[in-house]
């Protein structure tokens, strides 16, 4: 710390920020921008970390493959591995490498939900990612129904 002057006027020309959002609550068109299998041996847990992102922000979403204590989250993570796998045009047989996410689309549905007293987002299903695209046309002044 001996080269530390103090706060006022520390140079900060060189210093890179980004807009890192989350992604709002509602129905959002993502692509994967990374996937890895994180393995924690204390806890008895594998989960597949996942990184979406589009203009509107970004979100992350761990899905459980593996958990020594709950066998229910277990079950759960792999209902949401097969449905994400449909979701970008994979058979769902069998579970291919981290890899195969990384810049595919999807569709994600983000909600808020209480944990431990503070609001989180997080995602709550997925979706095609055509199916959004098909759904987003715009009505004509003849089409809105009174």
């Amino acid at each position: 710390m001996s080269d530390f002057m103090g706060l006022e006027g520390m140079d900060l020309s060189d210093v890179e920020v980004s807009a890192n959002r989350i992604l709002s609550v509602g129905r959002h068109v993502v692509s994967i921008n990374d996937a890895v299998v994180e393995k924690d041996d204390g806890k008895d847990t594998a989960r597949l970390v996942l990184s979406y992102e589009n203009s509107d922000g970004n979100i992350r979403q761990w899905i459980y493959l593996y958990h020594g204590g709950s066998p229910k989250a277990t079950e759960v993570g792999k209902k949401q591995l097969k449905e994400l796998l449909l979701m970008v045009g994979h058979d769902g047989k069998e579970a291919p490498n981290a890899d195969f996410f990384k810049g595919k689309s999807v569709g994600i549905n983000v909600k808020n939900e209480e944990y431990m007293g503070k609001t989180q987002s997080k995602v709550s299903y997925f979706f095609t990612a055509k199916e959004k695209e098909a759904s987003s046309g715009t009505l004509k002044d003849d089409e809105i129904p009174f």
